[in-house]
């Protein structure tokens, strides 16, 4: 369900200035663009290549407002405020808010409505296309 999640999300974003996100303990981020992300993953990409992809276009950026962390697995989005340590990965010390096999982050956005709406498009499609429920929350 990853690559299929990243793919619908890459249909709405690519074209908005989003991207895919992991943070150091610092928070201090790390992006790679949507667009280029996009354009780089064939359609018949596993997950395993997908997430390869991402981490090969992971560089220093700078970014503030709303992220969306989203959990494929889970089929959920929780959208909250850049600045807020959230979800941590224990077992990756460098990077614990980092683009992993289970969850990845989307940022960033001006609001937590435009990241609301954003995600809420996407779950209709996952029940529309999947006819699975993807819950999209906010703090």
């Amino acid at each position: 369900m990853w690559g299929r999640v990243l793919k619908l999300i890459c249909e709405e974003g690519k074209d908005k200035g989003l991207m895919i996100l992991e943070a150091d303990k610092e928070l201090k981020w790390f992006g790679a663009p949507l667009g280029e992300l996009c354009e780089r993953i064939p359609e018949s990409a596993t997950n395993s290549e997908a997430l390869r992809t991402v981490k090969s276009l992971l560089k220093e950026t700078e970014g503030e407002g709303w992220i969306a962390y989203v959990d494929p697995f889970n089929n959920f989005a929780d959208i909250y405020e850049s600045d807020k340590p959230r979800y941590r990965n224990r077992w990756n010390a460098e990077r614990p808010y980092d683009v992993n096999e289970m969850a990845f982050r989307v940022g960033f956005f001006s609001s937590r409505d435009e990241a609301y709406d954003f995600f809420l498009k996407i779950a209709q499609k996952i029940r529309e296309l999947y006819n699975l429920k993807f819950d999209v929350i906010y703090t």
